[in-house]
């Protein structure tokens, strides 16, 4: 088949973007069902998605039992009955031995025609239609439902939305394969009327990119007695995020969730539906706030962060923890420098955070002749920054706080041992970015080649999140995990190919690579082509168990091209 690229839309007029004019923003969004929806790629996704039902049918084949899943729904007058009665011959037709439950709340409707509905849905006696005289809410409407739900996972469905006809026996399947986790996420994807475009498939449980977004909403199957346990849907504070808040109480209490690598959940886009545009629910914005200061609040040093909107998307709904300049921990700062380079990046260190010490190194140097250094920086528990001397920093108030960026993702994510950047050369093209095992070939850039403008797919590239390693072209390494890194280094490793050492050594040691786009440059210096095809090889031979790696670049994916449906 042919490939697909479900790539959010190039978005030109950055100086706009930067100057934070959400009008433009919303645009944006509103316009991506536009633009996707007539041309082939929508076509493909829909042969594809054909595909993969198919196979579906020999990979999943546990039926539900009784007592496992609980589907909860509020509904109030603004859901369309057109819609609900799709969703209701889908739950309907895949629960043919009533072993699921649908807890229905008719949240204070009016609409003749939808209350008519819903009484005709009750006479089936796994479907159980409750009532209240007003409305409620969305938050409070779905505790309702989860205090009277009776099996052991709950699955919030938005009555606008559509599950697929064998989501309930996938969620089954995977429930026993998995062991039974806390809470589980699906894929997604969106449906104008019949036509399903825009695919979500989504990384393995990644805790940096939730606290960057609510990737983790559609679909999300939840442990019931955990849920009320932890107090799920009960803030109103969140009431337009109250999938995010669940995911973040259960993250607090230390649960894992499992990511199942299927697209289950259809959200709609229409008229009145933050799936076409988030700007109809402004309180959307309060309530992914709250959310953040919640998970913020449970940190051991909250004092030291604020959440701000993310300077690269200023005025819409996304966010980042800016870390207050206090309290720095010390960093050595290593100069990169080959024979063709004239500068030695100096004067780019930062004014209110400068390093302990500059080092010039060769890049033909062994990383081990940092060693030193590197034990001197680990007893104050600071770090390394690695930097080609070419490298120009952006010179933008986010990119000017690198080292406090860095700092702070290795508060709020302790197991985090190297971070990087982004770089562009002077045309503006991605040149090195978050890197995955098994792209390309070894260890590849799905976004390389992208316009810096450009916030790839589902804005990933202007998102905080973990990766399989990262380029030492702009990168900051814990130092005490590069003194571990090093001394177990072969000889034939160079600071070009340091990044994907480090990111196999940390996948073996259970820590995490995280890419950021607040470490962003220039340099027309192709940093992998300063790599020997004899060290790629070696780390072949060393590491060919980890490649591909397939936990922050989902399955369905090519490892050939960006994007693009396997």
């Amino acid at each position: 088949m042919q490939n697909l690229v479900p790539t959010t839309p190039f978005i030109p007029g950055w100086r706009r973007l930067r100057q934070g004019i959400p009008g433009f923003i919303k645009g944006v969004l509103r316009r991506q069902s536009e633009i996707l929806l007539p041309n082939r790629d929508a076509r493909g996704y829909q042969a594809w998605i054909t595909e993969r039902l198919n196979k579906r049918e020999l990979l999943y084949t546990e039926a539900p039992e009784p007592g496992l899943l609980s589907v909860l729904t509020p509904v109030w007058d603004g859901s369309p009955v057109r819609y609900i009665k799709t969703l209701a011959e889908s739950i309907v037709a895949q629960n043919p031995r009533s072993a699921c439950e649908w807890v229905i709340l008719d949240n204070g409707c009016t609409n003749p025609k939808l209350l008519s509905f819903l009484s005709n849905l009750s006479r089936r006696n796994w479907i159980r239609v409750f009532r209240l005289d007003s409305n409620v809410g969305i938050v409070r409407g779905l505790r309702y439902c989860l205090e009277r739900a009776t099996s052991r996972y709950v699955l919030p469905v938005d009555a606008d939305d559509y599950l697929y006809p064998d989501a309930l026996r996938v969620i089954a399947t995977s429930l026993a394969h998995e062991k039974y986790p806390a809470l589980l996420y699906t894929d997604e994807d969106k449906v104008i009327e019949t036509r399903f475009f825009q695919p979500y498939l989504k990384p393995d449980w990644d805790p940096v990119l939730a606290l960057n977004s609510a990737y983790i909403a559609h679909l999300g199957i939840v442990d019931r007695e955990k849920a009320i346990e932890l107090a799920a849907y009960t803030d109103p504070s969140t009431e337009g995020s109250p999938d995010w808040d669940v995911f973040i109480r259960f993250l607090i209490a230390g649960h894992t969730p499992v990511h199942i690598p299927e697209v289950l959940y259809s959200w709609r886009a229409h008229a009145h539906s933050t799936a076409d545009d988030a700007a109809y629910k402004p309180y959307v914005h309060s309530s992914q706030k709250a959310v953040l200061r919640r998970f913020l609040e449970a940190q051991p040093n909250p004092e030291r962060f604020t959440v701000e909107y993310s300077p690269l998307l200023g005025g819409a709904a996304h966010w980042y923890f800016r870390r207050k300049h206090i309290d720095p921990r010390p960093f050595t700062s290593v100069i990169l420098l080959n024979n063709s380079m004239t500068t030695d990046g100096e004067s780019r260190v930062q004014d209110d955070y400068p390093p302990e010490r500059i080092v010039r190194s060769s890049l033909n140097a062994a990383p081990k002749s940092l060693l030193p250094i590197a034990l001197e920086m680990a007893k104050s528990e600071g770090f390394i920054q690695l930097i080609g001397g070419d490298v120009e920093i952006d010179s933008d108030a986010s990119s000017r706080e690198w080292a406090w960026e860095a700092l702070a993702l290795f508060e709020l994510h302790p197991e985090t041992v190297t971070i990087g950047g982004r770089i562009r050369n002077r045309k503006g093209i991605i040149t090195e970015g978050g890197l995955h095992f098994g792209y390309e070939g070894t260890c590849g850039c799905p976004n390389r080649g992208r316009s810096f403008l450009d916030p790839g797919y589902f804005t990933q590239m202007w998102k905080q999140r973990s990766v399989s390693a990262v380029s030492t072209q702009f990168a900051i390494i814990r130092a005490s995990f590069f003194v571990e890194l090093v001394e177990g280094l072969s000889n034939q490793a160079s600071f070009a190919f340091l990044g994907a050492w480090a990111g196999a050594h940390a996948m073996r040691t259970g820590k995490r690579v995280v890419y950021s786009p607040f470490l962003s440059g220039m340099s027309d210096l192709e940093w992998s082509s300063l790599v020997l095809p004899s060290e790629e090889q070696l780390f072949v031979e060393m590491n060919r168990d980890l490649i591909p790696d397939r936990r922050y670049y989902s399955r369905h994916l090519s490892l050939e091209k960006p994007f693009a449906l396997a």
